[in-house]
């Protein structure tokens, strides 16, 4: 749950998809073995360490693997409408271009922004007929309103 304390993370889908991809991992990895299938009261253990728990198009590698959930915020992207949109990556914790002494991280808006929302709204999809049939139903709205 985002408002359990001792940090509260953000109210945002983000932080939910993050946890369960924590989650996931714990089970896939920890908790399918058979001396956890009894069903006592007893608190399981702490999962060993598991990878970071990000998804596309940011690598798990670039992250360090651990126990505890950590949110790693990946910046923000919004569509608004055709032909415009917001990405925001200027407090994300995702590596920048290094130029000198600064680190510089992609903020970006209009078409551009727009095509990057959709392109990653794309990778977000769990099936091949998905990923057709959206393009599709974006067309369909281009033409017909």
């Amino acid at each position: 749950d985002c408002a359990v304390p001792p940090e509260p993370l953000p109210p945002i889908a983000s932080s939910a998809e993050q946890q369960g991809q924590y989650l996931a991992d714990c089970f896939n990895t920890y908790y399918y073995k058979p001396e956890f299938q009894s069903s006592s009261d007893e608190d399981l253990p702490l999962p060993g360490p598991v990878p970071a728990p990000v998804g596309l198009p940011f690598p798990r590698f670039m992250y360090p693997n651990s126990a505890k959930f950590s949110y790693i915020n990946v910046g923000g992207m919004v569509s608004m409408g055709f032909g415009d949109g917001i990405v925001d990556m200027s407090r994300a914790d995702v590596p920048g271009f290094e130029f000198g002494d600064r680190v510089y991280k992609p903020s970006m808006r209009g078409y551009f922004a727009m095509a990057a929302w959709r392109g990653g709204y794309l990778l977000k999809q769990l099936s091949y007929r998905n990923m057709m049939l959206i393009p599709m139903y974006w067309f369909k709205s281009i033409i017909f309103g």
